[in-house]
């Protein structure tokens, strides 16, 4: 009676700190999760930005060498120097910050944020790579999670970690820049294969 009522107790607590353990887990992967987005909205919104800078520029040089055109094959006179710069670069600033201040540029932005996120393969949009030994808890997660979005009439969310073999080494050197590629060869000696990589360190 007694060793039953011990492998009893002795259960009863195998259980709970399995739950427990199951519990920070979910937790663990939900704070992995929002921190995953967080980063993932940040780089996006970066690109963004910078391709709004882009197109400001783009239009910057296009007013620069429409106006030089001209100057030069209609008015006959001589192309804008160095001193007429100030004149085309202080109005643009200006008006990017006009627009900044008074227009759309931070819905523009924002839009285009959103489908860097949801259209556009980069790194950051693929599912981050987690151990192994938080699959269960991550399938259990996402199982109940879609059920639910199911449940409401909505989309079951995408698979945001994986589990597989994170890029070897060699891949990231195989599409890497090429002054890395050199470094590389300098720093430790790096033999191609039929298309693969070998990297050797040096003595």
């Amino acid at each position: 009676m007694g060793s039953s009522l011990s492998s009893s107790v002795e259960d009863a607590k195998k259980n709970l700190q399995d739950s427990i353990e199951t519990v920070l887990m979910k937790k663990k992967l939900l704070e992995l999760k929002q921190m995953k987005i967080q980063r993932d909205v940040q780089l996006a919104n970066t690109i963004a930005r910078t391709r709004d800078m882009v197109h400001w520029m783009g239009g910057f040089f296009g007013v620069l060498i429409t106006t030089n055109v001209a100057k030069v094959h209609l008015f006959r006179s001589g192309a804008l120097t160095i001193s007429h710069f100030p004149f085309l670069a202080v109005p643009t600033i200006f008006l990017y910050q006009c627009d900044l201040a008074y227009g759309t540029k931070m819905e523009r932005v924002y839009s285009e944020t959103r489908n860097i996120l949801r259209n556009e393969r980069h790194w950051f949009n693929e599912p981050m790579a987690l151990p192994p030994y938080m699959e269960p808890a991550y399938r259990s997660l996402m199982e109940s999670h879609n059920e639910r979005l199911v449940t409401m009439g909505r989309e079951a969310d995408k698979d945001w970690a994986k589990f597989d073999p994170d890029i070897t080494d060699e891949e990231i050197l195989d599409h890497s820049y090429p002054i890395t590629r050199s470094l590389a060869l300098h720093n430790y000696g790096v033999l191609y294969n039929q298309g693969g990589v070998s990297v050797v360190k040096k003595p």
